[in-house]
């Protein structure tokens, strides 16, 4: 497509792409390799090139209040700069005055390409600038309203929400202390740091979380709340003593108020419809299997949110509550007050209640609870740790559940698991088959990943799979009569969405084996 001059030049007064996009449907990469050669210069993606992000380092900060440029590599000649627009020469000339030594070479790329490494630098140089602060403070042993240890952590805590990690590692070694991120399931490196700001920072969270400071000998849980972003969040903390002092780890919680329908949750059409079915059953009881961070709170809600109306009563037990949700009544789970989930259930049973929700079966006490409310006109839900659905019912039997007992109560079981979406910037197809790979770009952080997908399977507990449980019939008895059924193993399901370009067969090894 041929670019209008007069559209570069509107482009050129610093307007944005999407105000561009307005005056004419534009392909955002071809209109800027067009722009570029319009003004004589080189168009370059900025996301297949070696940065070196020291060298802005050379420039004072007061040349980067204008997010459109970065000093991105030098050669032998030159100091490379990519820019959105135009550079006028007096700033040219400022930039000029800083990098004497080698020639300026201008190119253009895309905005958002620049954008996201400037706040890339300015966020490392202003933890570089918060530990030199901190460093300072526990030198001359400063009291100040807001300490740099307050504000380093609550940096952290900001770009560990706007990178939407569900964990944050604080780990001390040898060397260094450090802080991992928890994202899409795998850990990545944000911070390192010397002892001393480690041993500052885990001292400052135990205060949030209201501990024993001095405590270093065992293992403390707490949890506190606080207001990133805007929003609400609770953090579950957990400490453990290592041979170089303490590991902490944070559980992030956003306090969710938007739940997720059922619909959203991306389940096979043909189970999905017969879940429904399932859970509008007046009793019985339905589970969800996968590891811990495998989406079971949230198929769980969203199961609640679907049944939920003013004709039943809801109950939940927690701990924590992840959504608060209209309509059903949610029980907070306090050991310390002997509110136990065991205890939580007899109390609740003598509510009258239509539903229960219980976040999980952790002992023979609480299934043999569970089992006879959801034969007593209830329908349960709750959660379980295995690896695939039909080892739910293994599980159960080896927790001392009567067989006779499970046959009647059960309904269905969910196992699930997330598996990581293909970055869609920069996923490549193979050459040999239909399905994709990854690659990296900025935009997935270089994984090759973005957000997570979530793959399933249900078993149904249809008369046929109920008597084979009375009979305790073995799990590839089980199986087979599923498979009469068009059950659709995890791996099968996963196996669908990877030809859909959704994630890799890589990535589906990683997390099914």
């Amino acid at each position: 497509m041929i670019y209008d001059e007069k559209l570069f030049e509107i482009y050129d007064d610093k307007k944005s792409l999407k105000e561009i996009q307005k005056i004419q449907n534009i392909d955002e990469i071809k209109f800027l390799k067009s722009f570029a050669k319009y003004k004589n210069l080189d168009f370059i993606d900025l996301d297949s090139e070696n940065i070196n992000l020291n060298l802005m380092q050379k420039l004072p900060m007061s040349l980067l209040n204008d997010k459109n440029f970065i000093l991105f590599k030098d050669d032998e000649k030159h100091y490379h700069i990519a820019t959105a627009y135009t550079v006028p020469f007096s700033f040219l000339d400022r930039i000029g005055q800083c990098l004497k030594e080698k020639i300026l070479k201008i190119h253009i790329a895309h905005p958002s390409q620049i954008s996201f490494l400037i706040d890339e630098y300015l966020l490392k140089d202003k933890i570089q600038n918060l530990c030199f602060e901190l460093k300072e403070e526990l030198k001359n042993k400063s009291h100040k309203e807001q300490s740099a240890v307050s504000k380093l952590f609550e940096l952290i805590l900001n770009e560990a929400v706007r990178l939407k990690a569900s964990d944050i590692h604080f780990e001390i070694n040898s060397s260094e202390g450090l802080v991992r991120f928890r994202i899409d399931g795998l850990l990545t490196v944000f911070l390192k740091f010397e002892y001393e700001i480690y041993n500052a920072l885990i001292f400052y969270i135990k205060l949030l979380a209201n501990l024993n400071v001095a405590e270093q000998r065992k293992a403390q849980d707490s949890s506190f709340s606080m207001k990133i972003r805007a929003c609400e969040y609770d953090f579950r903390f957990s400490s453990l003593p290592i041979l170089y002092g303490e590991t902490v780890v944070l559980r992030i919680l956003e306090r969710k108020e938007t739940v997720l329908n059922l619909d959203e949750l991306n389940f096979n059409k043909i189970n999905l419809e017969k879940y429904k079915k399932s859970i509008a059953l007046p009793h019985g009881l339905i589970l969800l299997t996968g590891p811990t961070g495998s989406g079971k709170s949230t198929s769980l809600y969203a199961s609640l949110n679907e049944i939920k109306d003013e004709n039943k009563k809801i109950i939940s037990a927690e701990d924590p509550i992840e959504y608060r949700l209209d309509m059903v009544q949610q029980i907070v789970l306090n050991e310390k007050i002997g509110l136990s989930f065991n205890n939580a259930l007899r109390a609740i049973l003598r509510q009258d209640p239509d539903v229960i929700m219980i976040g999980e079966i952790r002992d023979e006490q609480s299934l043999d609870i569970a089992l006879k409310a959801s034969l007593t006109g209830h329908l349960v839900f709750s959660t379980l740790h295995t690896n695939d659905a039909i080892s739910a019912i293994t599980r159960m039997i080896d927790m001392k559940a009567p067989h006779y007992l499970l046959s009647s109560a059960l309904k269905v079981v969910i196992a699930q698991r997330l598996i990581r979406k293909l970055c869609k910037h920069c996923k490549i197809k193979n050459e040999d088959d239909e399905f994709y790979k990854a690659s990296s770009c900025k935009r997935c952080n270089y994984t090759g990943y973005a957000g997570r997908e979530l793959v399933s399977e249900f078993l149904f507990i249809d008369d046929e799979i109920s008597e084979l449980i009375r009979l305790n019939a073995s799990k590839d008895e089980i199986l087979k009569q599923a498979r009469k059924n068009n059950f659709e193993t995890m791996f099968e399901n996963a196996l669908k969405k990877a030809s859909l370009g959704i994630s890799s067969l890589d990535e589906i090894h990683r997390v099914l084996g």
